[in-house]
């Protein structure tokens, strides 16, 4: 590791770490839950927030989470029964 390196390290996180903790999967889960009009009845009855949070791996982003939507729900019946008319394709 460079001087600059051990440097920086000393001081915490760099930027760019910081920007990556920022992103909320659960609040990027609930707006592409939302904007395909999803309301917050049945996340609430399924707990699928917290579940999607918890079996979610990816880069937060919407488009990723949405091309994640039926992996998730193949997985867990119970939301795929309330969720599955709002990601059809």
């Amino acid at each position: 590791m460079s001087l600059w390196g051990n440097v920086k390290s000393w001081f915490g996180s760099s930027e760019s770490d910081k920007a990556e903790n920022k992103i909320d999967i659960s609040e990027v889960f609930v707006k592409v839950c939302t904007d395909n009009g999803c309301g917050s009845k049945p996340l609430e009855q399924t707990n699928a927030t917290q579940l999607f949070k918890q079996w979610y791996e990816g880069d937060g982003s919407e488009e990723d989470i949405l091309n994640s939507m039926p992996s998730f729900m193949a997985e867990h019946p119970a939301v795929n029964a309330k969720l599955t008319r709002f990601f059809k394709r």
